[in-house]
């Protein structure tokens, strides 16, 4: 090993790379040159030792002060299907995934290997799409390997990498402290008496025990400490008023959310959207709920990312719990960042406009096709008009069975400013247009001839017909599926007789 070690170093040296050994060995013996390989032997360990070392040290030196430095992530996962070309690591902006870098498969063994600029230690998500990922902390350590399960990913784990088995073992005593707590809380609101007491004495047990693990991350591992200070809350155990309120007041008690370094944690998100859907779990009318939160995204800087962050968290806890105060809240969202899009107001401007068709007060979401004459109509030439958006189909029988009814109140309130666009869901133009003709239908007519897979009904979320919308004169919605006798109570009720 040592003469392997030494001919290397010689060679390498001594400028005689590629030189054939056994010519080392002349025929008087030892060469020349071996015999200086023997002297060095004898004088060299103790040097090459050092040499080896002063350039290892020049190189850790180096990698941690040039700019250039990288650390990289090597992924090696299964599961990935032919459409999963790459990997991506994501960086999390509230309801924002902003792709820092990605990689395709390379090497023998298909990994995917992700590069880095070095710096200070962060939250990041890696996976082969935005559905699909794992929470990993890179910055500091040059090497990273994850190994798991691209449809998984939750599951995944990383090896040989000290900053992200602290954060796994983090969780893993995060998940450990919320099941003792739902276990012992749910025992604590089912005794009375004496047990109610000895359950109490239970819960500040619990309680003290989670704070002495924070200020144990805190001394220990500060950017843990401020992802678990969001993760983790006091517990309940009767002191006044409900268990709802308790909750509302204290769910950020552990955490200072004025704090700068909060930027830089995606927990803030997650802590944000579990409040508002505890809140909700309870009981708690919506709009309370969501005072509640602003009341706490207010700690945050103006502008920052943090609150950024929060306010998407809250963003979405409502769409998941299908609240009707989702659009309004959504729209607030949008309008304060769409100046500064990050990739997430495009989908969520969409999804806004689509909830919105439930909502009376909210602008329907534009409309535009083609007519049976195959010109361009849309919904915004009707600006001014109360107006009548009707989903139908030729096919559709009880669509025909109330056109009728349509065609009566058309012509009793039309010279008074009301409308009709009619919105096919047909297939075939001519049964479209035969329609039209035999039912005697004078208003406006548009369709993108796709039947169900109409992008006209997945705008509004028409998923039978006949369905209607009817609008004001700012096009704003009054009312949703009002036909027959309603449809005439609610046109006398704007017009008059």
């Amino acid at each position: 090993m040592l003469l392997n070690t030494l001919l290397t170093f010689y060679c390498a040296n001594a400028n005689v790379q590629g030189t054939n050994f056994a010519l080392i060995f002349d025929q008087n013996g030892i060469s020349p040159h071996m015999k200086k390989l023997l002297l060095l032997a004898f004088l060299m360990p103790a040097s090459l030792w050092a040499f080896q070392k002063n350039n290892q040290s020049k190189a850790n030196q180096a990698a941690s002060t040039s700019g250039n430095s990288n650390v990289t992530l090597t992924c090696r996962l299964y599961g990935t299907n032919s459409s999963a070309d790459k990997v991506y690591l994501y960086e999390h902006v509230g309801l924002a995934k902003k792709v820092v870098a990605s990689a395709g498969k390379s090497g023998a063994d298909s990994a995917y290997v992700i590069s880095i600029p070095a710096g200070p230690a962060r939250f990041y998500s890696v996976g082969a799409n935005e559905q699909s990922t794992t929470k990993v902390i890179l910055g500091q350590e040059k090497q990273v390997t994850l190994w798991g399960n691209t449809q998984f990913m939750h599951k995944a784990r990383t090896r040989n990498s000290p900053a992200n088995e602290a954060l796994e073992a983090m969780q893993f005593r995060i998940s450990q402290f919320a099941a003792e707590s739902a276990q012992v809380r749910a025992q604590f609101n089912a005794s009375t008496g004496n047990l109610r007491n000895t359950m109490a004495e239970r819960v500040n047990s619990l309680v003290q025990r989670k704070m002495k693990y924070l200020d144990s991350l805190k001394a220990a591992n500060p950017l843990l400490w401020h992802s678990a200070s969001l993760q983790m809350t006091p517990d309940f155990v009767g002191q006044g008023g409900s268990e709802s309120e308790f909750y509302a007041k204290n769910w950020f008690s552990w955490v200072d959310l004025t704090d700068k370094a909060l930027e830089n944690i995606p927990d803030v998100y997650n802590a944000f959207e579990t409040f508002i859907a505890q809140q909700m779990q309870m009981g708690v009318a919506h709009e309370k709920a969501i005072q509640a939160a602003e009341a706490y995204v207010a700690k945050f800087p103006a502008g920052s990312k943090a609150r950024r962050m929060a306010q998407g968290g809250i963003v979405s806890a409502l769409k998941a719990n299908n609240s009707p105060q989702y659009p309004m809240v959504a729209k607030s969202y949008i309008d304060a960042y769409r100046s500064q899009d990050l990739g997430e107001i495009p989908a969520l401007d969409t999804e806004v406009k689509k909830a919105s068709t439930f909502l009376t007060g909210f602008e329907a979401p534009e409309l535009a096709g083609m007519t049976p004459d195959s010109n361009q109509f849309s919904l915004k030439q009707l600006r001014g008009k109360v107006v009548l958006v009707d989903f139908w189909a030729s096919w559709c029988g009880p669509c025909r069975k109330e056109n009728p009814n349509v065609i009566a109140n058309y012509n009793k309130y039309h010279e008074k400013g009301f409308d009709i666009l009619g919105v096919s869901l047909d297939r075939e133009i001519n049964a479209w247009r035969n329609a039209i003709k035999q039912d005697g239908l004078p208003w406006h007519h548009i369709s993108d001839l796709k039947g169900w897979q109409s992008a006209h009904a997945a705008l509004y979320s028409v998923t039978s017909i006949p369905q209607t919308l009817l609008l004001d004169r700012e096009g704003k919605i009054i009312a949703r599926n009002l036909r027959g006798e309603q449809l005439g109570a609610k046109l006398k009720e704007l017009f008059g007789e």
